[in-house]
C-alpha cells in the first residue's frame, strides 16, 4: 500500500511539473503577445483596462453561480487593494516589454518573490530567519547584473515596480480567508479595478483595430489559463517541490526573444537570471 501511496505521489508530482512547464509556455506565448501589442501604439492604460474587461466578462458567469457564502464579497476592500496594484502593475509590464528584451523584463520580474519577504514582515509582521535577508540581498544584486547600470535603461525601474506589485499582491493574499475561492479572487481583483482602469484609459482612448482585439483577447485567455493551470499543479504537489519548474519561462521567452525579435542577450543577463535563482531556491529551503 505504501508502495502505491508513493508512486501515485510521484506521478502526480511528475504531472504537476508538467503542468507548471506548460503554464509558463502559455505565459510565454502572452508576453510576446503583449510585446506585439506594444508595436502597434496601444495606450498602455487602453490595454489594461480592456484585458481586466475581457477577464471580467469571461470569469463573470462562473463567478455568479458560486453560493453567496463563496463570492468573496465580504474581503471586497483587500480585493481592491490587490486590483489596484495588479493594475500598476499590468501598465508597468506593457511598458517594459515595448523597451526591455524579453530575458531581461522577464529576469527581472522573478524579483517579486525576494520582495515577498520584506513585505511580508513589514505588512503581516511575520517572523523571518537573519540569512533571509542575506539571500534577498544576493537577489538583487543578481538583478542589478541583469539590468547592468553602466547600460541603464529607464524601463529597468518599471520592470521592477511590476515585480513590487506582484509581491505586495502575494502578501495580500495570505489575508484571504482559508478555503476561499480561487475564481472568486481572480474576478474580484480585476472587476473591481475596473472603474479606476477606465479612468486612466479615457484621456488618451484610441480606436481599437481588428488585429489589436486578436492579442487583447489572446492575452487575456493565456493568462486566465495559466492561472488555473498553476493552481492545479500546486494543489497536486508541495510547491517546493515543484516550484522550480518555473524557472522554464526564462529558458521559453529568451528563445522566443531571439526568434520572434532578434533579441540576444548579453552575458550579464544569463549571469543575473542564475544569481537570481540561485537566491530563489535558497530562499525556499529556509521555509
Amino acid at each position: 500500500m505504501q508502495r502505491i501511496r508513493a508512486r501515485m505521489a510521484a506521478d502526480g508530482q511528475l504531472l504537476a511539473i508538467l503542468l507548471l512547464v506548460l503554464g509558463n509556455l502559455m505565459i510565454s506565448f502572452g508576453d510576446v503577445l503583449v510585446k506585439l501589442l506594444g508595436q502597434t501604439g496601444t495606450n498602455p492604460y487602453q490595454y489594461v483596462f480592456l484585458r481586466f474587461l475581457l477577464t471580467s466578462l469571461l470569469l463573470l458567469p462562473f463567478w455568479w453561480r458560486l453560493p453567496p457564502a463563496r463570492r468573496g464579497l465580504g474581503q471586497w476592500k483587500i480585493h481592491l487593494l490587490r486590483g489596484h496594484l495588479l493594475l500598476m502593475g499590468s501598465a508597468c509590464v506593457f511598458v517594459s516589454l515595448i523597451y526591455l528584451p524579453l530575458a531581461t523584463a522577464n529576469a527581472v520580474f522573478y524579483a517579486a518573490p525576494l520582495m515577498t519577504l520584506p513585505l511580508a514582515v513589514l505588512l503581516s509582521r511575520e517572523q523571518v530567519r537573519p540569512a533571509a535577508y542575506g539571500i534577498s540581498l544576493l537577489g538583487f544584486g543578481g538583478i542589478l547584473v541583469v539590468l547592468n547600470p553602466a547600460e541603464w535603461h529607464w524601463a529597468g525601474w518599471l520592470a521592477l515596480l511590476t515585480a513590487f506589485s506582484m509581491a505586495a499582491s502575494n502578501v495580500l493574499v495570505r489575508r484571504l480567508p482559508q478555503g476561499r475561492s480561487v475564481l472568486a479572487t481572480l474576478f474580484l481583483t480585476q472587476a473591481l479595478a475596473l472603474p479606476a482602469s477606465l479612468a486612466l484609459a479615457l484621456p488618451g482612448w484610441q480606436p481599437v483595430a481588428a488585429e489589436v482585439w486578436l492579442l487583447l483577447v489572446g492575452s487575456a485567455l493565456l493568462g486566465i489559463v495559466y492561472q488555473g493551470i498553476c493552481i492545479m499543479a500546486y494543489a497536486m504537489a508541495d510547491a517546493s517541490k515543484i516550484a522550480a519548474s518555473e524557472y522554464s519561462g526564462l529558458v521559453f521567452v529568451t528563445l522566443m526573444g531571439m526568434v520572434l525579435f532578434s533579441e540576444f542577450p548579453g552575458w550579464n543577463v544569463y549571469l543575473g537570471a542564475l544569481v537570481v535563482i540561485a537566491a530563489i531556491g535558497l530562499q525556499r529551503r529556509l521555509r
